[in-house]
């Protein structure tokens, strides 16, 4: 089962760039939370690294919420992504299977390496796109019917 924290996290990241572009520097968490079909604590929880990592700001209190920590221009896809899974691999291994052979003794280490190499392209790939980047790539896809 593939990881959703990244591209929840990006939409998150999206929909506050996009209020900053409209003039409002903090979204609150019920806010997100309702636009993302979860709840605000779902929400705070993916806040949390990205608050720690600058990216972010919260503001608490009444009128508060989340506010980019810096322009979207300048936040890469790929800051968002190590952000968002904190050090977890794309794929996990399979640690579990016995070591019987040499195909099951050096499997595990194989796909270890060959993860290292595609979380490589990711990011590289990611950091070569901003949150604006994406929010204009957004745009400008078209409607979908409902």
């Amino acid at each position: 089962m593939f990881d959703l924290r990244f591209p929840t996290t990006l939409i998150m990241m999206m929909l506050i760039a996009d209020a900053a572009e409209s003039g409002r520097p903090t979204v609150s968490s019920t806010e997100l939370a309702s636009k993302l079909d979860n709840n605000p604590s779902f929400v705070r929880a993916l806040a949390v690294p990205l608050v720690h990592d600058g990216l972010v700001t919260s503001v608490r209190g009444r009128t508060g919420g989340l506010g980019l920590g810096r322009s979207a221009s300048e936040i890469t896809l790929s800051e968002v992504y190590r952000s968002a899974v904190a050090g977890k691999l794309i794929w996990d291994q399979r640690d579990e299977v016995p070591h019987v052979c040499e195909v099951t003794t050096k499997a595990c280490r194989y796909f270890r390496g060959l993860t290292d190499e595609i979380e490589d392209v990711v990011v590289a790939m990611l950091g070569s796109k901003t949150l604006a980047d994406s929010l204009a790539d957004l745009r400008k896809l078209p409607a979908e019917a409902a």
